[in-house]
């Protein structure tokens, strides 16, 4: 619905709008495991930057880890083995770039 007015709170939102691009906000556990996920397969493939590769395998096990054991998320657990994939990219990225560093070095 559009507002003619030049005071924007003056629009009505309605309920089943989707929120912007910039409101929208993480709300369950699949959806961190997902970016777990990403994050994992990011490690591996961008090990041989310098610290990318290692850095985005802590953020994928960290996430992972949280995404399973928090209560602050809403909604089921993951399926095991997506923490698993999640887990297990992001170890073998911070490995390879560990490795890969020490190996430039």
């Amino acid at each position: 619905m559009t507002v003619t007015s030049s005071n924007f709170d003056a629009r009505e939102l309605d309920e089943n709008t989707p929120p912007k691009w910039w409101n929208r906000r993480i709300r369950t556990r699949a959806q961190v495991t997902e970016i777990a996920v990403m994050f994992g397969a990011l490690s591996v493939v961008s090990f041989w930057a310098a610290g990318l590769g290692v850095a985005a395998g802590i953020i994928a096990v960290a996430s992972a880890l949280w995404a399973d054991r928090t209560p602050d998320l809403t909604g089921e657990r993951a399926e095991r083995t997506d923490t698993a994939l999640a887990v297990g990219t992001g170890i073998v990225g911070v490995i390879v770039g560990v490795g890969f560093l020490a190996m430039v070095l």
